[in-house]
């Protein structure tokens, strides 16, 4: 099987597509839900270019919108989490309810007439086992139809009781899809990897795809298999769940050539007497982490230095990539890739 041309990893008019098609209908996660467990908290940040903010209303409903007052495109609050009881514009001071409903055009000398259904532009967001969500798109499936058989494959690890603990963000100078291809194949282990390939068989690591989401089996080097589930659900999202606790990974667009890779932890034991034991596990992470994010820095370099144009899929390890890609195509549509680039038939 064909990858996709090298132009979907740096072209900006895909960029723009993708935005849109993939990121704008689909469900993102944000991470951690505590920061809108009680009336008035808040969590904001960036999804794919779209300022967005959830908040915990005071009857108890989540709610979500654009980050975007409307009266002249102003930010509501930065990004981050807290406690409010409304929305101020920090730009003209015009103020919402936590429903979105506008309450004040402060001293604008506009009527109740004029500014009638400027509220705020809401989105949809839900909560699962501790995760919260968000859907730019007004139509889809509900959150649990679209996890699908991955929210089954996460049963038998008690991720409610595990406590957010920590989190870690690296901007990478690459495409998302670089980095998505990376997570979905072991293939590179042995040569990427030489902790972890110390510690597993890589000839054993095996990457299945499903409907939409994928899972990772290895063998240990004694030939037990690891007391870890390596889960990824397209397009962006991987949740690492082991015996103590579990790592989240998602990885957002900021470009054509360059994502935002967001990593939070939780621990089943948050006490001083496992903090070392958890400090472990981190670096171990980041290890992997950063080494993932040199390979996959130098790929996109060659991705965009012109020579190379597509390759092919190895099918003993890359199945998993070929069904990100189908999807990829799937969603997007054909590309488009610049005059000259397209691959041979």
């Amino acid at each position: 099987m064909q990858t996709l041309p090298a132009s979907d990893y740096w072209s900006a008019a895909t960029h723009r597509c993708e935005r849109r098609a993939i990121f704008a209908t689909e469900w993102q996660c944000l991470g951690p839900a505590a920061p809108v467990d009680a009336p008035g908290g808040y969590l904001a940040e960036e999804l794919a270019g779209w300022p967005i903010v959830v908040v915990r209303d005071g009857s108890g409903a989540l709610r979500a919108f654009h980050n975007v007052c409307r009266h002249r495109a102003g930010p509501l609050v930065d990004d981050g989490c807290g406690a409010l009881r409304s929305f101020v514009c920090r730009y003209h001071g015009w103020a919402y309810g936590l429903d979105g409903a506008l309450r004040s055009a402060r001293d604008s000398g506009l009527s109740d007439a004029e500014v009638a259904g400027l509220d705020l532009l809401p989105i949809c967001a839900e909560e699962w086992r501790g995760l919260l969500f968000v859907r730019l798109a007004p139509d889809g499936p509900p959150l649990v139809e679209w996890l699908g058989a991955f929210g089954d494959a996460c049963e038998g690890h008690p991720m409610e009781a595990w406590q957010p603990a920590h989190r870690a963000e690296h901007q990478l100078a690459c495409n998302w899809k670089t980095y998505g291809d990376n997570y979905l194949e072991g293939y590179h282990v042995p040569l990427v990897h030489p902790a972890l390939t110390r510690t597993v068989d890589p000839s054993s690591y095996r990457v299945e795809a499903f409907d939409g989401w994928a899972r990772h089996t290895v063998q240990t080097r004694a030939g037990a298999t690891t007391s870890g589930t390596w889960l990824w659900h397209w397009p962006n999202l991987a949740v690492n769940l082991y015996e103590a606790g579990m790592s989240v990974e998602r990885w957002v667009p900021t470009g054509p050539t360059s994502c935002r890779l967001v990593l939070d932890y939780w621990f089943a034991d948050t006490s001083s007497e496992a903090m070392e034991g958890n400090r472990l596990a981190i670096e171990g992470s980041t290890t992997l982490c950063l080494e993932d994010q040199a390979i996959c820095e130098a790929v996109q370099r060659n991705l965009e230095a012109g020579e190379y144009v597509w390759g092919l899929l190895s099918p003993r390890h890359e199945d998993s990539v070929g069904a990100f890609h189908d999807m990829v195509r799937t969603a997007r549509g054909p590309s488009n890739p610049p005059e000259g680039v397209t691959p041979d038939e």
